[in-house]
């Protein structure tokens, strides 16, 4: 089976999102940490607050490199996923000492009190040239693809052990072995690259800003807008700063290690606007959601609230959006433009105004209100620009809908149901009731509909997730049944070439788990 490029993308970004799963929940209790800190707390308390502060630091946020390793090792591979954790971390480990050791024997091993800006760092007490995440993205896509290629070759009895998983640790080995001696050579290149691209973005200013916004928006049907934000959110393209003595890449490590040391922080670092991507989430969401009520039909207006309301809750509570953008998206790509258009221009407009801390959804504008002094946060500018924003959404998109009499939900002909954009029934019904009892019956549901509409089991290659989709690859996209599919409540079906999502909702790991449970691939 060949898999196209934007398929092989799309599996990328995927297999991304499980260890960034794991980041924001330390983000979490990192914002603990630091809250717990605070002299207005007892002694005891504070320390509690230090020790977690220093556990979340020293042993997540210092070390990503490594957990990208293994977690895109583990994504990527498509079974005995255990294997494929020892031998992401070997690898690390290997590439570690073979650069450290090269760098020795041709006299590159800087010596200096501070490696801050010389191109080399210590990772894991191993000093080598600086890649930060990068070498773990690297060895663990190299991983993953020699764990596929390799893993179940044989070999005859006298030497059967050197086969399966253990040829794959064999070359996995040896390639970190050659990528460390590489990137003694390659990376200063590279990084002089990243460097420039970081400067002609920052040159390119506000229009930088605004085509970063836009394509994080206009990519969301087809998985590939982790492809954009990642290498901002951990990488020299997104910031580099000095913090507290240490050097910190990446807008999500600098922001981090800001609130960690928010003491002795004057500014903010600008790294921050490229975390003010769920602004549209909030503030877009609620204007859009109130031009699609007011322009429904009157008889039709009760329906669409209902209808509405709990998408709207999802988006602007946990940042999750595909079920309310996938409502019209099919039914008008003009309104999903412009959307991401808008999206785009109001991160500008909220950066220019001086907002200064991360926006993910409802919750990272209150935890910024209890860690981050308002001189710093600027906080308070979210009210005027956000309210600006939810009346230029809802007046744009009325003007659109009238102008263009567009069937959103609540307008459509007579006779015509609600088009959810491939939601189906059970799912438009679990959405309106919104309880714990539509959500207990959903979880109660089958997993067959899914595998029977992708064709069997022996038509589906690989199922994995990133926050709120299946992704399946498959070996043949005709054998798809799409009503099929549809017997489980979903938020739609989009399809690449020879890969197809299902957005299933924050409850998606679940589903994944029982999806390769029934396909007897729980132990892979």
């Amino acid at each position: 089976m060949k898999t196209d490029f934007a398929g092989l993308m799309k599996r990328f970004s995927g297999a991304m999102i499980q260890p960034i799963m794991f980041l924001a929940v330390a983000g979490i209790l990192l914002t603990l940490s630091v809250i717990a800190r605070m002299s207005i707390f007892p002694a005891p308390v504070v320390a509690v607050g230090d020790f977690m502060y220093n556990l979340m630091m020293n042993g997540m946020i210092n070390n990503l490199a490594i957990i990208f390793c293994i977690g895109l090792t583990c994504a990527l591979a498509k079974k005995q996923k255990g294997d494929a954790a020892v031998i992401g971390l070997v690898s690390f480990l290997c590439f570690l000492y073979a650069n450290n050791g090269w760098l020795t024997a041709t006299g590159g091993l800087i010596e200096a009190e501070s490696l801050v800006g010389t191109g080399q760092g210590i990772v894991l007490g191993v000093q080598v040239v600086d890649m930060g995440v990068f070498i773990g993205i690297i060895l663990g896509s190299i991983n993953g693809w020699l764990f596929n290629k390799f893993s179940d070759v044989r070999f005859p009895d006298a030497v059967a052990i050197y086969g399966g998983t253990r040829l794959v640790f064999i070359l996995a080995v040896l390639a970190a072995g050659l990528v460390g001696i590489a990137a003694c050579y390659v990376w200063p290149i590279v990084s002089a690259g990243l460097m420039s691209l970081q400067t002609f973005i920052e040159q390119s200013g506000n229009i930088g800003l605004f085509v970063y916004g836009f394509l994080n928006r206009i990519l969301i049907p087809t998985g590939l807008h982790h492809l954009v934000y990642m290498p901002f959110m951990f990488s020299s393209v997104g910031g580099v700063a000095e913090i507290a003595g240490q050097e910190y890449v990446g807008a999500t490590p600098i922001y981090l290690a800001e609130i960690g040391n928010i003491g002795a922080i004057t500014q903010m670092d600008p790294s921050v606007k490229y975390m003010l991507f769920g602004f549209g989430k909030i503030f877009g969401s609620i204007g859009t959601v109130l031009a699609f009520v007011l322009t429904a039909k009157p008889e039709k207006r009760a329906q669409t609230r209902a209808l509405l309301i709990p998408v709207l809750v999802c988006a602007v509570v946990a940042g999750i959006t595909e079920p309310l953008e996938f409502m019209y998206l099919f039914v008008s790509p003009l309104l999903f433009l412009v959307h991401s258009i808008l999206d785009g221009l109001f991160q500008v407009i909220l950066f220019v105004a001086g907002y200064g801390v991360q926006l993910s959804n409802l919750t990272t504008i209150f935890s910024s209100l209890i860690v981050v002094p308002m001189e710093l946060s600027h906080v308070w500018v979210i009210i005027p620009v956000g309210l600006a924003a939810i009346v230029v959404w809802f007046l744009v998109f009325r003007f659109l809908i009238l102008k263009l009499d567009l069937k959103t939900p609540g307008r459509e002909d007579d006779g015509e149901e609600i088009d959810l954009s491939q939601m189906n029934a059970q799912t438009v019904a679990a959405a309106k009731k919104g309880t714990a009892a539509a959500a207990s019956a959903e979880e109660a549901l089958s997993v067959q509909p899914i595998i029977d509409g992708l064709g069997g089991p022996e038509n589906i290659v690989s199922v994995i997730n990133c926050f709120t989709r299946l992704r399946i690859d498959l070996k043949d996209m005709e054998k798809i049944d799409e009503a099929t599919i549809n017997q489980y409540p979903n938020k739609g079906i989009v399809k690449g070439k020879g890969n197809v999502q299902i957005i299933i909702g924050m409850k998606v790991q679940d589903v994944c788990e029982r999806v390769n449970h029934a396909l007897g691939r729980e132990m892979e």
